[in-house]
Parts: C-alpha cells; structure tokens; sequence
C-alpha cells in the first residue's frame, strides 16, 4: 500500500507554466532571469495558498539552472534555504542568518533565501536586517514571503522589488480541479466543482484539501448533493425556490423551506450570508454589462435574470439590507432561528405592504375622477341656474339666489358645510375685530394719561418694583403735536430700563384710555442730562462746609489735594 500525498504536495507546480492564476508574476520572473536582471531582494506578498512559496522555490531553481549550460541534472536544493520568521524571529536568529550569508555556495551561482510570514519578524530582527537586505554579498538573493504586507516596515519594502499575488479566479480553480480529477479517474459533477471552488475563497491549496476530503466522503463519485452537505454549503437551486416564493411574499413556504434546512443541520448565518450573496447575484443578473463579473454559468445566469425581472433594484436592495441588518445582531441574540425567521417575515412583507399601497393608490385615483366628475356636474348646473336668473325681475332674481344657496347647502359634501362654518366665523371675528377698533379709538387729554399713568406707578409699587416705580414719578407723561405720548428721563440707562417695561405700560394705556393707536415715546431730557465734574478742591469746599472738622483733619496731617 502506497503512502498517500495530499494534493496540495502532489500538483505543486514545479515550473513557471504550471503556476495558476498569477501570470504577471510567472512573466516579470521569467523576463528578469532571461535578461539576467537578478534582484538582490524580492517581497511576494497576497492572500494564502496562491504560489507565493512555490514560485519562490521555482525562481530559485531557475537562477541557478541558468548559470550553467546543460546542467538539467545538477541539483542545486543546498544552495535555497528556507526560513520560517514565525519561529525565527529573534534578532539572534537574524545575526545568525547574516553570519551565514558571508559564505558562497559551492555549486552553482546564487544561494537563495526564502523568509516566510517575514511579517512575523520582532522590530529588532527587522532593523537588524535592513544593512545586510540593503547591500547583501553579490552571490545572495532574498525572497520575502507575506500574507500581510501592511505590517512590515516601509524600509524593508523600499529594499524589494514587490509582486503582489492575485486572488485566484474561480473558473481558474474550477479547470485545475477538473484536470486533477480526469487524472485521477474521480467520477465528479461541474457543479460540485464550483462550489468546491467558491468555498476555497480563492486559494489553490484550499480547493486541494477541500478537494481530498470530498474524494474521501463521496468514494471517488464528486456529486452536488454530497459536496453540500458535506461543507455546509446550500446549492443555488435552493436559494432560487426560497427567493422565488419571497418575491411573490408566499411566507409559509419560505418558511418550511428554510426549517428544512436547519433539520440538515445547515448554521443559520451561513443561510443568512448565502441569502445576501444570492440577491446580490439577482441584482447583478439584471444588467447585461455585469455579467463579466457573474461567477455561474450560463443556465444558472438564466435563472437569475429570470427572477430578477420579477423585482426592481431597489426592492433587492432593502432585502439585502434587512438580512445584513441581521447579520449584524446575530451574535448578540440567544434564539438564532428565531432571528432568520422574522428577517424572513419583514422581507416578505415588504412586498406584500407595496402591492396593498399600489393598489390604494389606484383606488384613491378612482374616486377622485368620481368626486371630479361630481364636480364638473355642479358646476355646470349652477351656471345654467346664473344665465336663466339673469332673464328675471330684480325681485324674483333675488328669490332664486335664495333657493339656489338653499339647494347648495342640502347636495354638497360634509366638507362643504365644515367650510362654510369656517367662513362664517372668519366674518363673525372680522366683526368683533371692527367694533373693537372702534370702541379704542376715542380721544383722552393729559390728566386722563396722567392719572393711568400714575395708576400703572402704584401697581408696580405694590408688586415690589419700587425702581421703576419712581422712575416713572419723575415727570409726568405728555401728549406731542402728532397725538404720541412723550416721557422724559435724564439718561439712556433709565431709558433702557423703561424700554423693558414699554409694551406693558402702551398695552395698560390701551385698555385703560380706550384707545388703540396710543405710541409712547422715552425721551431723554437734555437740560437735565448735563454732567458735571468737580475738581478735587471743589469737592474738598463742598464737604468741608458740611463738616468744618475736615479743615483740621487736612492739616494734622498734612493733606495735599
């Protein structure tokens, strides 16, 4: 019984040709060895399982096969070392390295070192590193290997030439899987094929392994039914029968369709995550220039764009939304099933919610064409009723005016009679506006204004507002040639304090004087307003006539003004 290689080991490619999926690499490569343009350092950097490591191992065979003429059977495995930086990531394990490098090979023209995961390195290893990546011995080549290219220093990456490796295509998988399976003599299904290929998100060697535990589980017979239980994957033909019955809003069906599936023992985000990408695929469906990017085939691309003609774009987009809405509380909430099922139920209902508002719309739509033609209808019998009032006496015009209000009043609508309520308050208020303005519109002399006025000063008294009580005693308000009232201060601060309380006192005037054009004006009183300033000596004479004792004060001690 023969040892079995897994076949990521097996179908590692052993030259530039057999590399998938990565030819603006394999090419760059195969150009600088034929022209002889070696770098000292390379970084190859991208997702995993794409060939960054084989490619390293075949670009440094191939350096040191082209040095030689006809030397097909020289092995030159001693002169490539390869270095594993997430257990050598120690500056001494860098020291020992550059220690090494000093050392020419034996065979051959270059000894190539092959640092994986170089992202691993500490940040002394790094630094340690720079002086001997910047200028290593003639006969040295290092090749950098990462999957995070963002975590090693910008002064290494300025010492590389960089290649950035591709995520590889799924039909790109899809063919390497079939030419592995016809050699093999595996029994297999196309479709089995591309789910294998989607689930290994665009890794080779994740399709390989995937791969062999299929082959394991279906006994060399690769089927679609067996592939998707095996890696917990829903088929196409089940989220095309739940989106069907979710675009007509059959929820029951979705419903049952969806128990089904957990009974298989599918996880609930997985069926939510399928769900999304499987409107995403409906969306894409739509539009003939986005098939490019459609990853089915073209049977499984009529059946998209057959659902898709059954939604608009902005309908897949609320459903796609809601079940990312979802996505997003999984983890926070215990009943998961629970979850998919009211996501289920809101994305139904949506569109059940826009039909029944469609068809209200339509409905609202016939009955105002009714109400318009109502309308119309009186309208054109009033005008008659007008054009036969007019070949009548003055009198029996009047009398049909009167029976015509009268017929108005019985035919129109509730909505009618409210407006005519409306109009009638409108008029009765317009009425009590006019006797109002009216009534405050007699005259009134200066002992009327003084004696309101005065009136307003007690009360302000009384409420506590002494201030501005006695700043109103002060003078006595006037009427002016244009019919306003005037009232003097001696300054601007007790003309701002008055302003605070001037539409109170014009509103109190108004009430108490029955007048509603009364205008107060705050004036401020120039002869009273001036300013004096005393000198010091002044001010000393001043209060020394007050108290004589000030004199006797200043000379005790000697005082100067």
């Amino acid at each position: 019984m023969s040892n079995f290689v897994v076949s990521s080991l097996k179908y590692r490619p052993k030259d530039f040709e057999s590399v998938v999926g990565q030819n603006h690499v394999t090419n760059t490569l195969k150009n600088s060895i034929s022209e002889n343009k070696i770098p000292s350092a390379i970084l190859f950097c991208g997702p995993r399982g794409v060939g960054k490591t084989s490619c390293a191992r075949i670009y440094a065979k191939e350096i040191n096969k082209s040095s030689i003429e006809n030397d097909e059977n020289h092995d030159y495995s001693f002169n490539i070392f390869e270095i594993d930086a997430a257990s050598n990531n120690k500056t001494d394990d860098i020291r020992d390295l550059i220690e090494k490098v000093r050392i020419p090979p034996q065979i051959g023209r270059y000894k190539v070192y092959i640092i994986d995961e170089v992202h691993m390195l500490s940040k002394q290893a790094e630094n340690a590193f720079l002086k001997t990546l910047e200028e290593p011995p003639t006969h040295i080549v290092f090749i950098l290997a990462t999957t995070e290219k963002n975590k090693i220093l910008p002064t290494i990456l300025s010492r590389c030439q960089i290649y950035d490796f591709n995520r590889i295509k799924e039909d790109e998988i899809c063919k390497a899987l079939i030419e592995i399976c016809k050699k093999e003599d595996f029994k297999f299904e196309e479709e089995a094929i591309s789910i294998i290929s989607r689930k290994s998100d665009g890794s080779l060697r994740d399709s390989l392994t995937i791969l062999d535990r299929v082959v394991s589980y279906t006994n060399k017979n690769i089927t679609t039914e067996k592939t998707s239980s095996l890696l917990n994957i829903l088929d196409n033909e089940s989220f095309l029968k739940i989106s069907e019955n979710i675009i007509n809003g059959d929820l029951i069906p979705v419903l049952t369709l969806f128990n089904e599936i957990c009974e298989k023992g599918f996880n609930e985000k997985d069926f939510l995550t399928g769900l999304a990408s499987h409107f995403r695929n409906i969306l894409i469906s739509k539009s003939s220039e986005s098939h490019i990017i459609f990853e089915f085939n073209k049977n499984m691309l009529d059946s998209f764009s057959n659902q898709g003609e059954m939604i608009s774009n902005s309908e897949i987009i609320e459903k796609i939304t809601a079940i990312e809405n979802s996505i997003f509380k999984y983890n926070q909430i215990e009943n998961k099933k629970l979850l998919v099922e009211i996501t289920l139920m809101k994305i139904c209902k949506n569109l059940n919610e826009s039909k029944v508002l469609v068809e209200k719309k339509k409905d609202k739509i016939k009955i105002v064409s009714k109400s318009s033609n109502l309308v119309k209808e009186t309208t054109v019998d009033n005008n008659i009723n007008n054009l036969d009032s007019d070949k009548k006496q003055e009198e029996s015009d009047l009398n049909n005016e009167i029976s015509t209000v009268k017929n108005e009043y019985k035919e129109t609508s509730a909505l009618s009679l409210s407006s005519l309520k409306l109009k009638k308050s409108a008029l009765s208020e317009k009425e009590k506006e006019k006797e109002k303005q009216e009534v405050l519109s007699n005259t009134f002399d200066n002992d009327s204004l003084n004696s309101a006025w005065k009136e307003y000063s007690s009360n302000l008294e009384k409420n506590g507002n002494n201030s501005l009580s006695s700043l109103m005693e002060m003078n006595e308000p006037y009427i002016n040639d244009n019919n306003n009232i005037n009232f003097k201060v001696p300054s601007k601060s007790n003309k701002k304090e008055l302003d605070f309380e001037k539409e109170k006192i014009i509103k109190y005037l108004k009430d108490k004087l029955k007048n509603g054009n009364i205008i107060l004006e705050i004036i401020i009183d120039k002869e009273t307003n001036k300013e004096y300033y005393a000198t010091p000596q002044e001010k000393f004479e001043k209060l020394s006539e007050i108290n004589p004792l000030l004199n006797q004060f200043k000379k005790d001690l000697k005082l100067d003004l």
